[in-house]
């Protein structure tokens, strides 16, 4: 690869009520369609030769805004989904807390080893998610690879490339449609753009 672009999705109605999404889908609201718009006029510049993109509906629609501003059609895959929250999906902090404080509190202060009911772990959507984009790298030479994701998602792959730990989960930040640009240089993969939104103006 040239160039690989990570972007979250556009923010969604659950994230405006501040509930947890994981594998449940929640539409974009009018603000992250907006910002899907404005995100896909700054990525008309990188010449993106492919997408890729969660299968799940807020990435399948960012994905859908951008793919037809650059002219190409995203291939989804699940893969690229966000971490599974279990039964937290659907509930603001305040519930979780109320029914899972001691759950939550791990969470929190050990993201590494909490243990959600009947969610993913941390490890195993990390190395989901490594793998896709190894196996990816694989097949394109060459080529400038966009992959629309989620938060979390694209927190543990970058906590990978940059040789961090699981425990450092709460370290990064990935805002509604941020930009993360890596270059393929000759020295080797170099993270040039982390968690931008400086193109879109306030909306």
């Amino acid at each position: 690869m040239r160039k690989l672009i990570l972007v979250r999705h556009g923010e969604t109605l659950w994230n405006s009520e501040g509930r947890t999404q994981g594998r449940k889908n929640s539409a974009l609201t009018t603000r992250g369609i907006l910002q899907a718009e404005k995100l896909a006029k700054r990525l008309v510049s990188e010449k993106i030769d492919v997408i890729y993109s969660s299968n799940l509906e807020r990435a399948k629609s960012t994905a859908a805004i951008i793919g037809k501003a650059v002219d190409k059609t995203p291939h989804y895959d699940e893969a690229l989904i966000e971490l599974g929250f279990g039964e937290w999906e659907g509930l603001t902090l305040k519930e979780i807390d109320s029914r899972y404080p001691h759950e939550l509190k791990e969470w929190h202060n050990n993201p590494h080893k909490a243990t959600i009911p009947k969610a993913e772990g941390l490890e195993i959507a990390q190395n989901r998610i490594v793998s896709f984009i190894q196996k990816i790298s694989e097949v394109s030479n060459d080529k400038n690879v966009l992959i629309v994701s989620h938060g979390t998602i694209i927190k543990l792959f970058l906590l990978s490339f940059l040789n961090m730990k699981l425990c450092d989960f709460y370290r990064l930040k990935q805002g509604n449609c941020s930009l993360n640009i890596i270059e393929f240089k000759s020295r080797g993969p170099v993270l040039v753009k982390y968690n931008d939104m400086c193109y879109m103006e306030i909306i």
